[in-house]
């Protein structure tokens, strides 16, 4: 593989001696001396050997031989996964120009060449395959999912934009991590009720609060027992308020996206009562 440290400045620069007797860890932050821990090369490795889809723990074993993952406290274990996802998003960049997609997710990351041109772009995770419908133009899309795309876009860039961000390295507090960790572990156990409640909600799987809490909103106002709608369709409506309602407070409660995007609007919350504090005391 392609060394893609030398694609990551300023995120991880490279002493110009490697031969230099240095401490590997001089002036670099936490983010940096985690990538700089991380096998890239193998973990390049593991995904192109990949013949089928994989779980996030084969990567991290990858990027980091020595982690023990269900020994590993919760913090240091979000850490590499931070790490983990921006490596894969990095490279996401790299396969691109060469024409290939690595789909990246927690329980099935792998790479799959693109359709040649003219067909349609869109990777559909039901059937792990590509739409392949005829596009015309030269467009990356069909006309169906060029129209759909728009939501389910701000979902991944919401996901990716995360991760290749260093800050969010050390944004999240103990509280949250603990429950990003116990959350993705209870996703494990019960997958397909995690994945049918974003089919209820119709939303893809990276969508983030906002994206939840607005879905919810629009039904729920369609659906609520109280609306002329499910007055007229008696307990049809009420059936379909409950099962959204159901959805929608599990994809709050577990959706790893919907936990960093309320701890950072807890986080600012926070920082705004302290100005406030700080103003209304004269100080």
């Amino acid at each position: 593989g392609t060394d893609l440290r030398r694609d990551m400045e300023p995120d991880l620069e490279l002493d110009p001696d490697p031969d230099r007797d240095l401490d590997p860890g001089r002036d670099m932050d936490p983010f940096q001396r985690m990538l700089a821990q991380a096998d890239i090369n193998a973990l390049e490795v593991c995904i192109q050997r990949q013949t089928a889809p994989c779980y996030e723990s084969r990567l991290l074993k990858a990027a980091f031989p020595d982690i023990r993952i269900v020994h590993t406290d919760s913090l240091e274990l979000y850490q590499r996964h931070f790490a983990l996802f921006h490596l894969l998003y990095r490279l996401q960049e790299r396969f691109e120009r060469e024409g290939k997609l690595l789909h990246i997710h927690f329980m099935r990351t792998f790479l799959i060449p693109y359709p040649p041109a003219g067909r349609c772009r869109q990777y559909l995770p039901e059937s792990g395959r590509f739409c392949e419908a005829d596009c015309g133009g030269g467009a990356a899309l069909c006309d169906f999912h060029n129209r759909l795309s728009e939501q389910g876009a701000v979902g991944r860039l919401s996901d990716r934009y995360f991760y290749l961000d260093p800050a969010n390295f050390t944004a999240l507090d103990k509280k949250t991590i603990d429950a990003f960790i116990n959350g993705t572990w209870e996703i494990l156990r019960n997958y397909a009720d995690y994945r049918a409640s974003f089919k209820v909600m119709g939303l893809p799987e990276s969508a983030d609060s906002d994206m939840i809490r607005k879905k919810f909103r629009r039904l729920a106002k369609r659906y609520h027992p109280d609306s002329p709608d499910a007055l007229e369709s008696g307990g049809a409506a009420r059936d379909r308020f409950n099962e959204v309602n159901r959805a929608y407070r599990l994809l709050m409660r577990l959706s790893p996206v919907a936990l960093m995007d309320a701890s950072k609007a807890d986080e600012g919350q926070g920082a705004e009562n302290r100005e406030g504090r700080i103003t209304n005391d004269g100080r």
